[in-house]
């Protein structure tokens, strides 16, 4: 039986190559730089009404997009529910968890403990740790922040990665979900409720209840690229240990408060509930509620409101005008290093040509973020279902692609 690891892996797969709004998003906009200044309100209007006559044929419930460049908001849309039984729309203020995208903020809060001399991106992880973490192939090289930031600590979470699932009602009757969806389902039915850094040891410190040297590549520390949620788990773990302050209030104090990100929080409360948008397999299919274990992995609860506060600070920060750290922290956490094909910055992605971007995937959420520092544009597109059900026919890749075309936005 495959993990849930494997299939969020092939998801976000997925998602790059055939998700609509992905590719909305990948082309940049581009086009917005050059509009005429009269034109833009008409080609503005165009596009929406176009874009909705996709959407609408389309199996997305709903979904959010936001354009920015490093001073304001070029463009923002939202369309379809955020539930389909209650009729709830889904706005630019609709929140859910953003998924992978989430690892961007461990970057940032990363390069925050930097800048205040908490910690050094080259010096071994067990300097702040309560337990002990080695490769068990390699003892003697360390596993250092830098390691566990470009996602080449050796740390392999296929086979434990799925037990940080935890439903919200693990004793309920799921007999109504799809044979292949039930079989993911009763491996978190399985999860024991745990906090971060009891997972964490468990899984990683020698002798704990589920190491393994199967948690590990056979590759050391430095050496190959493979994507570790836990090892960004840790990297949150390791700051939190070093500063002396749980890393959901140190993200809220140096990123949230700043950027003033009122609506983005890491625990769904009850006042928040109300914006938060259902998620699912497919239209008519909600996904069961769930939460996860390993919060600053996957977990942030955010809405294109914010995201996009947070995108303007990006693009400030790479053009060395940032005002939530220093210059030369925004400069080391976009710069590409290589690892065979991989690019990647700290937490976030690079392409060849240095773009930073993320995707994110998780049962009834898929998300995606870019940043085009060469033309002043960063976008971010969040929808509230996952492509495990979706089949490749129901996404109009060529349809967007031919309305971006029309307005010259390539």
């Amino acid at each position: 039986m495959r993990s849930i690891m494997v299939l969020c892996r092939k998801l976000i797969q997925k998602m790059r190559n055939l998700f609509i709004i992905g590719t909305f998003v990948l082309l940049s906009y581009s086009g917005f730089a050059q509009q005429e200044p009269n034109s833009g309100t008409h080609t503005l209007e165009e596009l929406n009404s176009k874009i909705r006559a996709i959407f609408e044929s389309s199996a997305l419930p709903g979904f959010a997009v936001v354009v920015v460049n490093d001073k304001e908001v070029m463009y923002q849309q939202a369309m379809g529910f955020a539930d389909l039984e209650t009729k709830k729309k889904y706005t630019a203020h609709t929140t859910q968890n953003i998924a992978s995208i989430s690892k961007t903020f461990i970057a940032v809060a990363l390069m925050k403990a930097i800048d205040q001399g908490a910690v050094d991106l080259d010096t071994d992880i067990n300097t702040y740790l309560p337990f002990k973490v080695v490769h068990p192939l390699f003892q003697k090289t360390p596993i250092t922040l830098r390691h566990l930031a470009n996602h080449t600590s050796g740390i392999d979470d296929e086979r434990t990665y799925d037990k940080c699932y935890l439903l919200d009602e693990p004793n309920a009757d799921y007999s109504h979900l799809p044979k292949r969806v039930r079989k993911y389902i009763s491996l978190l039915q399985q999860n024991e409720k745990l906090d971060n850094a009891e997972f964490l040891e468990k899984t990683l410190r020698v002798n704990g209840e589920w190491f393994s040297k199967k948690n590990f590549t056979k590759e050391a520390p430095g050496k190959a690229y493979r994507y570790s949620n836990i090892g960004a788990a840790l990297a949150a773990f390791v700051i939190e240990s070093a500063v002396g302050m749980p890393y959901e209030a140190y993200t809220k104090k140096y990123i949230f408060e700043p950027l003033q990100m009122n609506e983005s929080t890491w625990e769904l409360s009850e006042e928040g509930a109300d914006k938060f948008a259902s998620k699912y397999f497919k239209k008519g299919l909600r996904v069961p509620d769930y939460s996860l274990i390993t919060k600053a992995d996957g977990g942030l609860i955010t809405n294109t409101t914010d995201f996009a506060k947070y995108l303007i600070e990006m693009l400030k920060g790479l053009y060395q005008k940032g005002t939530l750290l220093s210059k030369s922290s925004y400069k080391e956490m976009f710069e590409r290093k290589e690892f065979g094909e991989i690019g990647s910055g700290i937490f976030w992605e690079m392409t060849e040509r240095g773009t930073p971007y993320h995707s994110g995937s998780d049962p009834g959420v898929m998300t995606y973020t870019s940043i085009n520092q060469n033309k002043n544009i960063a976008a971010f597109f969040m929808t509230n279902i996952g492509a495990e059900l979706i089949d490749e026919d129901d996404i109009s890749i060529g349809k967007i692609h031919e309305v971006l075309k029309q307005h010259n936005w390539e």
